[in-house]
């Protein structure tokens, strides 16, 4: 999924999952530190075990500890996680157990990358003369 985040300058759109999803946050909260995060002090975190986004990870306890920490930054209420209005954080599309595809970003790409546009003249005779 393309989303836009914010970011240390800015914003930027970028290819997410939860892994990523995670480590982006923590980078947040960080000041975007790399060495922040590897020495994070907030143990009690939920995204603490997952918030360097390398090694062996179960996916179903990171989808939990998502959720939960959705769940404590909307201060333990179910309710205002559904009606979150912050889709630049990170873990948007994952707050709830299926993933909202309300953010995504569609890629855009060519419909016909094979076919060169062409000048008019060109296209008017169906092939590409450069001796014109």
């Amino acid at each position: 999924m393309r989303m836009m985040i914010q970011s240390k300058n800015g914003f930027k759109v970028i290819s997410m999952n939860r892994r990523k999803a995670i480590r982006e946050l923590c980078l947040n909260c960080s000041a975007w530190s790399a060495k922040e995060v590897e020495n994070c002090q907030h143990t009690d975190c939920p995204l603490y075990p997952y918030r360097t986004g390398r090694g062996k990870q179960n996916s179903q306890l990171r989808s939990r500890a998502i959720r939960e920490y959705c769940l404590w930054c909307m201060a333990g209420s179910a309710r205002e996680v559904g009606k979150c209005t912050t889709p630049y954080c990170p873990l948007f599309p994952y707050r709830q157990s299926t993933v909202d595809n309300s953010v995504e970003i569609p890629a855009v790409k060519p419909k016909n990358p094979h076919i060169r546009i062409g000048t008019q003249r060109e296209n008017e005779k169906g092939y590409n003369d450069l001796s014109l």
